[in-house]
């Protein structure tokens, strides 16, 4: 018995020396391929380099702006150079503004002396998906107000981030004279006012969220926010105007300077927006109360009120009468996990403080998305006794579900400028 174990241990070991032998043996003789390969790969990305900066010169470093040529505010640019032969700028950039936003996206963008971009090309990204084969190539031939570059739906982060480089990467250059800036059309300006004045219509990337929709009479066309808050509509009534028509806030003119010329607007041209939102609005009303109800005492009875001036995600706001006082409810649409509409509830007492807080569904397409850590149930009631003051957005995380903590913290601060629009 004691011979077959020893035979049997013997075994294991001269397997065990014969199968390290292989391992050195294929480790001599792959280690040398392995390293010539590495080393063929860095002299390529060598040449290429070479290749790519020709004759420039370094007119910016940020590893050394004190002996930069050149003066750059923006994180985004890490160098600059010029080619006199070539009549361009070569810029290095770096986004950390992408979806996963711990990796940079590393872009090499080349601009000629006429302010026109040649060459876009992103070097390394940490994103998983993918951009579209027209985005990059669209970039080619655009000035500074990168007119004809629209963001992409489905990677909005990740577009937006790219786009923005870019245009940091043009402010670089302007900024040091090295050419003028392009002049944009009231179109464009009105385009990207946008996201300024009406916050409910876009994600946390400013895109646009919603469906393009046909205009008639004076109204040229516009879009319908898929979070149902309203619509934005582009006006031709002689000059161009953006049109913002809120469920909650009424309408709101403004001219491609961004002010509000609402008072000096002919009424005829808001009976004209009215239409066309009567024949797209949907009604939300009906959810928001049923959900609402649920949350303020049993005799309490809600009273829908408008909040003039209100663009953001709040669809819906009541007040409620109850014996200890008045309570105001709200309903909030952001947008969460793919762009995708969330709905939250809160009731809030006099003095503003959170109350109640309801969310049917915190994480969307749970089934499959599954990397977060959430007690639901102490989560939510971390939001009882909040104010606008003492929310600071850190009781909206959600460890590992980035959307959801986003779309939560943007709702939240909405129902507090909600709140405060309704009590001023």
């Amino acid at each position: 018995m004691k011979n077959n174990v020893l035979r049997t241990a013997l075994s294991l070991l001269l397997l065990l020396v014969l199968m390290a032998g292989l391992v050195y043996g294929a480790n001599s003789f792959s280690a040398p391929i392995v390293a010539e390969n590495e080393r063929l790969a860095a002299e390529a990305a060598a040449e290429a380099e070479k290749a790519l900066l020709g004759d420039s010169v370094m007119l910016y470093d940020r590893a050394d702006p004190d002996g930069s040529t050149l003066e750059v505010s923006s994180d985004t640019v890490q160098s600059v150079y010029r080619d006199e032969s070539k009549q361009t700028y070569l810029l290095r950039l770096a986004s950390f503004q992408g979806y996963t936003k711990d990796q940079p996206i590393e872009m090499t963008l080349v601009i000629d002396f006429e302010g026109k971009i040649v060459s876009l090309a992103v070097d390394s990204s940490g994103e998983t998906r993918e951009l579209g084969e027209d985005f990059l190539p669209g970039f080619t031939g655009q000035d500074s107000t990168l007119s004809g570059v629209e963001l992409v739906g489905g990677v909005t982060f990740s577009s937006s981030a790219i786009r923005g480089a870019v245009n940091d990467g043009f402010n670089a250059l302007i900024e040091n004279g090295l050419f003028a800036a392009a002049e944009k059309s009231d179109e464009q300006l009105l385009r990207e006012l946008v996201a300024v004045v009406y916050p409910g219509i876009v994600n946390k990337a400013g895109a646009i969220q919603g469906e393009e929709l046909e205009g008639s009479g004076s109204v040229t066309g516009g879009y319908q926010a898929a979070n149902g808050s309203g619509f934005a509509w582009f006006v031709n009534d002689g000059q161009e105007l953006l049109a913002v028509s809120t469920t909650l806030g009424g309408i709101r003119f403004y001219n491609a300077a961004g002010e509000d010329v609402s008072d000096s607007v002919d009424a005829s041209l808001a009976d004209e927006i009215r239409a066309l939102d009567a024949a797209h609005a949907e009604d939300l009303s009906a959810k928001a109360e049923k959900a609402l109800a649920r949350m303020i005492p049993e005799d309490a009875v809600l009273a829908a009120v408008e909040i003039p001036g209100l663009c953001n995600s709040v669809t819906g706001a009541y007040t409620a009468e109850t014996a200890e006082g008045t309570l105001y409810a709200f309903a909030a649409r952001p947008y969460g996990y793919s762009n995708e509409v969330m709905e939250l509830y809160y009731v809030l007492d006099e003095s503003g403080a959170i109350a109640a807080f309801r969310a049917p569904e915190l994480i969307l397409h749970a089934d499959y998305f599954s990397s977060y850590t959430l007690d639901e149930t102490s989560y939510k009631d971390g939001f009882l006794g909040l104010t606008a003051e003492s929310f600071n957005g850190e009781q909206a995380l959600i460890s590992g579900a980035t959307m959801s903590t986003d779309a939560v913290d943007t709702a939240t601060r909405d129902v507090f400028e909600a709140f405060g629009l309704l009590k001023g």
